[in-house]
């Protein structure tokens, strides 16, 4: 599962790199691991759907825009409605994170109870082995060829009919609703990307199952063993790697960054050596692949834009932030709670000297699931014509929300995650919808079948044309 870190990085994204604050620490420990197979009287699982709800309505600074805060409330209603007898965390949090799609904000969730998740992989029990992609078709796919040691093979491009009988277009439509995103599109992805952590949250689909496949043969069942060890079967030795850069023989650049939440120090050591071995190899064309990437910090989104910048650039235009009892600073200087902070960014970057940086055209490959410091890294190559983009729309807006302030519901101690910032892309427009390719190329199950990557072909296209 090449993409398996992107989910955790999801929830990390912010404006800032500060992470040690109660507020910003992602997956802290329960008080008492008792909690977890503890059920909790109604009335305090309705107190936690209200927690929820009111914590994210006293820090989005823009949920307006974002939500439809009657279909929000009334969701709120409904759900507390229902909660009528004792839960245990995970049975709780099949009601109340259906919340998270009301919000409209991939930065805005509640996380899974993942201390569960820990304790049953720690118990022997596998997740759902399959990295999977959901089409445009609604079709739930599975992405790569797998095979085991048993002979057990399954060709890339099947299409995955059920799961333990359950119809995958339920499986798709009920998960996307526990996924925070912009759009139903944006979330399928990103549910794709971890479909495994949902499908284990919201239907207990882990160990032995039995999957129905529709291939080019015909439909066939496929019976999955919690003993048995599904691998990719022949992808690239790089596949499993968030970093990694090749030259190709025709001289152009490949660089590939899964996520920028990573070291800064080590980041930028990566980037240098990266750049430094693409001017050594004579490369004049650069493609970056930020297809998966879900974001991080943006330190180092800045450091790589540097490297493709041919004049001074800013990652954004302008900051909104809702100040909360949380991040008003210290001795609360910022101002009082509920008060919005409007800031014009005026801090503009020089590119890296000449005898640094690669001469030559950039190539972006993006896709609905670059997210985050992604789509700010994608937008600021688009508003300042550093790059050529390729490859689909960004599912999530071009104008991002960060800086996301971490809270548990009081009772259940479930994690919620809530943005707190608001930016606005370089070139200042506020027009809705994401960051959109120069060339919209998209895989569709007959490029999965075939193996082939379209959006990477359209670039090396381009590339030969133009030379």
């Amino acid at each position: 599962m090449a993409r398996i870190p992107s989910f955790f990085i999801l929830v990390a994204a912010c404006l800032t790199n500060a992470c040690s604050e109660p507020h910003l620490d992602i997956f802290p420990p329960l008080e008492d691991p008792a909690l977890m197979s503890t059920k909790l009287p109604a009335e305090k699982l309705r107190e936690d759907v209200d927690a929820f709800y009111f914590g994210a309505l006293e820090r989005h600074p823009s949920l307006g825009e974002y939500a439809d805060h009657a279909a929000l409330k009334a969701a709120v209603a409904e759900i507390k409605a229902g909660l009528d007898e004792p839960l245990t965390r995970l049975e709780f949090f099949r009601h109340v994170g259906k919340l998270t799609h009301k919000f409209g904000d991939g930065h805005s969730m509640l996380l899974w109870p993942y201390p569960e998740y820990e304790a049953m992989k720690d118990a022997g029990t596998k997740p759902f082995p399959f990295d999977v992609y959901i089409d445009r078709q609604d079709q739930l796919l599975i992405r790569e060829a797998y095979s085991n040691k048993e002979g057990g093979r399954i060709a890339a491009g099947s299409r995955i009919v059920s799961i333990g009988g359950i119809p995958a277009t339920e499986l798709t439509a009920n998960l996307q609703r526990y996924v925070g995103g912009e759009t139903e599109y944006l979330r399928k992805q990103f549910l794709a990307d971890r479909f495994f952590i949902y499908a284990w949250a919201v239907y207990g689909i882990v160990g032995d199952v039995e999957m129905e496949l529709e291939t080019e043969a015909g439909t066939v069942t496929v019976a999955v063993s919690n003993t048995e060890d599904w691998q990719a079967a022949g992808a690239d030795a790089d596949a499993d790697k968030d970093f990694y850069y090749r030259t190709l023989p025709d001289g152009t650049a490949f660089l590939h960054v899964g996520h920028f939440d990573v070291d800064p120090g080590w980041f930028e050591d990566f980037a240098d050596e990266a750049f430094a071995a693409f001017r050594d190899a004579g490369a004049t064309s650069l493609v970056i692949d930020v297809r998966e990437n879900t974001g991080g910090n943006t330190d180092t989104a800045l450091y790589l834009a540097r490297y493709v910048a041919d004049k001074p650039f800013r990652m954004v235009s302008k900051m909104r932030e809702k100040l909360n009892r949380d991040n008003r600073g210290i001795m609360d200087h910022k101002g009082a709670v509920g008060a919005i902070i409007n800031t014009e960014w005026d801090d503009w970057i020089d590119p890296m000297s000449d005898d640094k940086r690669l001469k030559g055209d950039t190539y972006l490959l993006i896709s609905p699931i670059t997210y985050s410091s992604g789509i700010v890294f994608a937008s600021v190559l688009k508003d300042f014509g550093f790059a050529t983009l390729i490859g689909q729309e960004t599912g999530g807006n071009a104008n991002q929300t960060a800086q996301g302030n971490l809270f548990n519901l009081p009772h259940s101690e479930l994690r919620a995650y809530i943005a707190t910032r608001m930016l606005v892309r370089p070139s200042g427009s506020v027009a809705p919808g994401g960051v959109k390719p120069d060339h919209n190329v998209e895989p569709t199950q007959e490029s999965l079948r075939a193996g082939r990557d379209v959006e990477m072909e359209k670039a090396l296209a381009l590339i030969a044309k133009k030379s």
